[in-house]
């Protein structure tokens, strides 16, 4: 993975200060290369923050005991906070022309980072390397790819984010555990990983599997730092452009708040489902494990369904709005789940709507970043639009998996109060959703 210190494929002439709106190829060998090596991203940051779960476990009952579970939820919401908010940061470095030394960059500190985990024993070491420097390498590589990715779809925008989101449903899946003092036979790893952690596992343990999960990372970033590229027409010289109509543009704000109430609630079951299922069923690693297998299974066929859907007929918002609502449904169906048959039915359900959530956002967020009718120097705002709702929905992903955790030691261990918590978040998020594509193209029947 070779740092480009040139930036020679990014540099711009000095006359250039507007970014040109052209029209995105939309397909060809080059675009649906960005959407293959989005997949890889997408598999190496959102993959390795949804596999949170199984370190969540793991923590609780072996490594950090004396711990809550909020306290231990912080590394996992930082990571994903710092998936999500990096990009504004990374938005004006793009526009800047930096945008191969953010994408290298990125991707040699999350090798790295993942790498300096498997040294780490105390709450505080995690939290600095798995959770604030893995987050940040992860919002390098991901904010640079999906707005490279998107600058290169317009109508198949909801194909090409699907098959790039899709990479967090065969990633997340990755990491072995073990958990109340006993390696699990059943691995977190149903599609790509299976072969790998259970032949390592046994014979090196739990931090050698883990610097053997940072070569795959590093194997599986090499093709995308070897041919993802900058559009030279996306390049921008000198500072961004605030847009400060964004925050009187009232269909991109109830948009904007939407996302932050479903993504709020929506990642607290991929975090605390495994917890759940060992302390308040009292099922043993292998049958509790096999529930987050069973999510992320149905979550990869989640991430591409919908998607295909949207680009069809509805478009991303209203393929998105049956999705959060049917999210919200599944985690209030959760307080009544009390037995193992149930709550794998729940974990299937569950994962696969709130697929539709995760891979359909990227999709929303840019058909409302682009003002309706709007081309040239409102396209050129576009950016910073984007980086408005990623630093946003950053916010809610931080404070809502800690929030779950603090009700759930409130509540004795009971989970109820975070349950209803989540799934009161996500519910509210569908309603304001609603809510934008009435005031962006009223009731009537139109794909939006």
């Amino acid at each position: 993975m070779e740092l480009n210190a040139s930036n020679s494929i990014d540099d711009v002439a000095p006359e250039t200060t507007d970014l040109i709106d052209d029209e995105p190829p939309d397909g060809g060998t080059l675009a649906w290369l960005h959407a293959l090596a989005g997949h890889l991203v997408v598999f190496n940051a959102q993959g390795l923050n949804q596999s949170y779960g199984v370190f969540q476990a793991y923590y609780q009952g072996v490594l950090l005991p004396d711990k809550s579970p909020a306290t231990i939820a912080w590394i996992g919401s930082f990571q994903v906070f710092l998936l999500f908010f990096m990009l504004i940061l990374v938005n004006p470095l793009i526009d800047k022309g930096y945008f191969r030394l953010c994408f290298n960059g990125g991707s040699l500190l999350l090798v790295l980072s993942v790498l300096v985990t498997s040294w780490c024993t105390k709450w505080w070491h995690l939290l600095l390397v798995q959770g604030i420097i893995t987050g940040a390498a992860m919002g390098l590589i991901f904010g640079t790819g999906v707005v490279v990715l998107m600058s290169y779809f317009s109508k198949r925008m909801g194909l090409a984010t699907g098959i790039a989101s899709s990479g967090g449903a065969v990633g997340m899946t990755i990491s072995p555990s073990r958990i109340a003092g006993a390696w699990s036979t059943e691995f977190t790893g149903g599609m790509i990983y299976p072969a790998v952690a259970k032949q390592l596992v046994f014979k090196i343990g739990f931090p050698w599997t883990l610097r053997a999960i940072a070569l795959i990372a590093l194997l599986t970033l090499l093709p995308p730092n070897l041919f993802v590229r900058q559009r030279p027409t996306w390049k921008r010289k000198g500072p961004p452009q605030m847009d400060w109509a964004m925050f009187r543009d009232i269909p991109y704000l109830l948009m904007t708040a939407g996302l932050f109430f479903a993504f709020w609630g929506v990642y607290f079951g991929f975090y605390f489902i495994v917890a759940y299922a060992q302390t308040n069923l009292h099922l043993g690693p292998t049958p509790s494990i096999t529930l987050l297998i069973l999510l992320n299974a149905t979550n990869l066929p989640g991430r591409l369904l919908p998607n295909i859907l949207s680009d069809a007929c509805l478009g991303p918002l209203n393929t998105l709005i049956p999705s959060t609502f049917l999210t919200s449904a599944c985690l209030f169906f959760w307080i009544g789940s009390t037995n193992h048959t149930a709550l794998i039915l729940l974990a299937c359900f569950y994962g696969f709507c709130a697929a539709g959530i995760q891979g359909l956002y990227n999709a929303c967020i840019w058909e409302f970043a682009m003002p309706k009718g709007g081309g040239g120097e409102q396209a050129g705002k576009a950016g910073i639009r984007i980086a408005f709702v990623f630093a946003v929905v950053g916010v809610a992903t931080l404070t809502g998996a800690p929030l779950g955790g603090v009700l759930i030691k409130s509540m004795d261990g009971r989970y109820l109060g975070a349950q209803l918590f989540a799934g009161t978040s996500v519910f509210v998020g569908g309603v304001l959703l609603v809510l934008a594509r009435g005031a962006r193209e009223g009731w009537d029947p139109v794909r939006v």
